[in-house]
């Protein structure tokens, strides 16, 4: 069975800076019997000799002082890293990679300033995306994801949820009138997003209490990313069906209104989705905790 290597050169190294073996044994609270037979392993492992035993006071070979200026540097940037990464724990700095789902970022930017004021080390890195597997394929440190998850071996803590509302421009309405219930639907027209090579379509389902409907408006204008189809809407150009965060602030600014409020849209699970909940770095759960405030 081999040696453990690292053991060996730290006694090794706390035995040169002791003095000598039996203050060494002392310090690193062992047996000297057992701090000898470590050291001479670690001579048979390396092939050469690092004491020299010709003289009763401790004294390194030439080649024991090379390799013990080596080890005492190894040693203290192992130490260094390891504070590092503790202060890591700790303390948010450095860049955080997160990836967020495109309509999460009409709710998180305009708070993401208060943030980064209260992280003041920290640097952030964003990229829009609900896949959750691109957390690993690209490095990032956690997802912003809406929607169910597939299983996985990633970890995922629920933020809250996000909610389907239908809404339109003031001037949409005035021109064509806000409709009185999900049948109205019908006889406006519709801005839908959908993915690209998918055929759009129109499938709005609603409850009020024990009441169920699907209502299907008519297709207006498709839009490959819903931004473009919140801007659409803003624009006057037909009734959206968003998730409520993508246009929290347009609803506050009367930009845009919601139509038929006492009808309910289905909603989806909001998760923060990280590759391993353990001992997870500092700027990690800050994001996430602040991520939980803007659901």
């Amino acid at each position: 069975m081999g040696i453990d290597k690292l053991k060996a050169i730290t006694y090794f190294v706390r035995t040169v800076e002791a003095g000598s073996f039996a203050a060494a044994a002392r310090e690193i609270d062992v047996g000297p019997s057992a701090l000898s037979k470590a050291l001479t392993s670690l001579e048979d492992e390396i092939g050469f000799t690092l004491f020299s035993r010709s003289t009763r006071k401790l004294s390194l070979t030439d080649d024991g002082k090379a390799y013990h200026a080596c080890c005492h540097d190894m040693l203290q940037q192992l130490e260094d890293s390891e504070l590092a990464a503790r202060r890591g724990l700790v303390r948010t700095h450095g860049t955080l990679r997160f990836g967020v789902h495109p309509a999460m970022r009409f709710a998180l930017l305009p708070r993401l300033d208060g943030f980064l004021a209260r992280h003041p080390d920290l640097r952030l890195d964003m990229m829009s995306s609900n896949d959750a597997g691109a957390l690993l394929d690209r490095g990032l440190d956690v997802v912003l994801c809406i929607g169910e998850l597939p299983d996985s071996s990633l970890v995922a803590t629920h933020l809250g949820w996000a909610q389907f509302v239908i809404c339109a421009s003031p001037a949409y309405l005035a021109r064509r009138g806000a409709p009185a219930d999900p049948d109205a639907l019908a006889a406006h027209d519709a801005i839908v997003y959908t993915m690209p090579d998918e055929m759009s379509a129109t499938r709005w389902e609603m409850q009020r209490g024990t009441q169920r409907c699907v209502a299907s408006p008519s297709i207006r204008l498709a839009v490959r990313d819903g931004a473009g189809a919140i801007d659409a809407a803003i624009n006057g150009c037909g009734l959206a069906r968003p998730y409520e965060l993508a246009v929290r602030p347009a609803l506050q600014s009367g930009v845009l209104r919601r139509v038929l409020p006492e009808w309910e849209s289905p909603r989806q699970p909001v998760h923060a989705v990280v590759s391993n909940s353990r001992r997870q770095p500092a700027k990690v759960r800050a994001f996430v905790e602040f991520a939980r405030t803007v659901v």
